[in-house]
């Protein structure tokens, strides 16, 4: 199973012992756990702190210190289950240096096998990160603050600004962010209750921003040359490379649930495998065995330094075979995973480089009426069975767009009023591929670079009557190509 794994900026606190408290609270609150029951504070207090109790629960403390003051500080806690596990969780807290004013923390929690038949999981976030957030510690990553609690970006100039830096990778520097865009104003895929419960899941992980609203969408899409997500698309931004991920609900998946259990999961998972610019419990062990071997040279007689030597290469030998384990059990357990994830991500490359779409999905959309049109001249056209046979799963388990019965039912309801269609039709438009090329007594809209094919269409100010609005409305469809589309199959 994979390990979880994180790190993130947290606020400085020049009392070193808040720290162990927040650990120490964390065990005290753990069912089960027994580790500091018969341990007082003192026994607590120290530089190497190891405790075993009796269930065979073991917790060991390590603090790190210089010429000014302590370095680093961690713990790894082992908690045995009844089905032969170890659910190993470690957390290393390192001072930040004097061009920083906060410290980090990365945790790694891992289940490891104690005997062959072992079922092993993957681990979940420790609940002692959610605390420290709920304590106030999260920093500033980037431009946005670590918590657990979702950002809303404000309807302005500055949200704009910061919108542009999360499509660029330059919001952060150590989570990812999870973009949710806007289907209206102050109103997406989601609930509210949804969005409060995955930044909360993911607080610590990742970031939760949303857009207020679909004009900044329109504004954000014209800043960026059509490269951010919009029209209620969920996507995962990478410190330094920018958005990576899209989720579309319809041609991805069927329900909210699913689409926010896969962003979850794919936030979850890509944070793992970030550079770590923290230390892990093995590099806060090696940093504090060898400054002990460096405090101790010259004061140990050749015997005493031998068995220090010994037990030196011992553990950092134990703890290498440790890192070669898990490295092998990763690679060869997500190869599956990645060469999939790798396909997904070389057909949104490949439809991507078809050009930008008027709407999320219409590329997939028009090759389902590809494929449609196909299957109807199979014989005539002598088409062999295989490609017929691709052409008919394509039109039966790629679903239409939502997307396509949203803008439908935005140019029907844009043009029920005759005093407002102009208005109205011209900002949908807009939002869809579309800028204005003059306005006299009729409104000229031109396609915008990158819809190839995409024609120009003429409003009229003053339609003469219901027939006419109708007309528009079936003249602008025929125009953007989507009056065809099929709908989803159905047995």
């Amino acid at each position: 199973m994979l390990p979880f794994a994180t790190e993130f900026p947290v606020q400085r606190f020049d009392n070193k012992a808040a720290f162990a408290s927040e650990v120490f609270a964390w065990l005290r609150g753990m069912r089960g756990s027994d580790v500091l029951a018969s341990n007082s504070e003192r026994e607590l207090d120290g530089e190497n702190v190891y405790l075993v109790a009796g269930s065979g629960e073991e917790l060991r403390m390590r603090e790190l210190s210089g010429d000014e003051g302590w370095t680093a500080m961690g713990f790894q806690h082992d908690m045995p289950d009844h089905q032969g596990r170890v659910w190993r969780t470690e957390a290393v807290l390192r001072r930040g240096d004097a061009s920083t004013d906060h410290d980090v923390v990365r945790f790694r929690t891992q289940c490891l096998a104690k005997r062959p038949d072992a079922f092993l999981e993957s681990p979940k976030k420790p609940f002692l990160v959610k605390a420290l957030l709920k304590e106030g510690w999260g920093a500033i990553d980037g431009k946005i603050k670590v918590r657990d609690e979702p950002i809303w970006l404000k309807d302005n100039d500055d949200g704009i600004a910061v919108a542009e830096l999360i499509l660029n990778g330059k919001a952060s520097r150590w989570l990812p962010v999870i973009y949710i865009s806007a289907t209206g104003r102050e109103e997406w895929l989601l609930t509210r209750d949804q969005i409060g419960k995955l930044a909360y899941d993911v607080g610590g992980v990742a970031h939760v921003v949303l857009e207020p609203s679909k004009g900044f969408s329109l504004r954000l899409k014209n800043l960026s040359n059509g490269q951010n997500i919009y029209n209620g698309t969920l996507g995962i931004a990478m410190p330094h490379r920018g958005f990576i991920r899209r989720f579309f609900l319809g041609r991805q998946f069927n329900e909210v649930t699913e689409l926010v259990d896969s962003v979850r999961a794919s936030a979850i998972r890509l944070r793992g495998f970030m550079p770590s610019m923290g230390w892990d419990w093995t590099e806060l062990q090696e940093h504090a065995l060898r400054g002990q071997r460096v405090a101790l040279r010259g004061s140990l007689s050749e015997r005493d330094a031998d068995q220090l030597l010994d037990v030196f290469t011992t553990q950092l030998s134990d703890l290498q075979e440790e890192n070669r384990r898990l490295t092998e059990q990763i690679s060869s357990q997500t190869v599956t995973e990645m060469a999939d994830e790798e396909r997904s991500f070389a057909a949104d490359n490949i439809f991507r480089s078809v050009g930008k779409e008027i709407y999320p999905g219409e590329i997939a959309d028009r090759i389902r009426l590809a494929a449609q049109i196909g299957l109807s001249m199979v014989e005539s056209n002598g088409i062999d069975a295989r490609t017929a046979a691709v052409w008919t799963r394509i039109v039966e388990r790629v679903p239409r767009s939502s997307a396509l019965d949203e803008l439908l039912a935005d140019l029907e309801r844009a043009t029920k009023d005759p005093k407002r269609m102009a208005d109205e039709l011209t900002a949908l438009l807009q939002r869809h591929g579309y800028r204005s090329k003059s306005d006299n007594r009729h409104i000229r809209l031109e396609a915008e670079d990158g819809y190839g094919g995409l024609q120009n269409i003429t409003i009229s100010k003053t339609p003469s009557e219901h027939r006419g609005l109708k007309n528009q409305r079936k003249q602008i469809e025929r125009t953007l190509g989507i009056s065809k589309l099929p709908e989803n199959f159905c047995e």
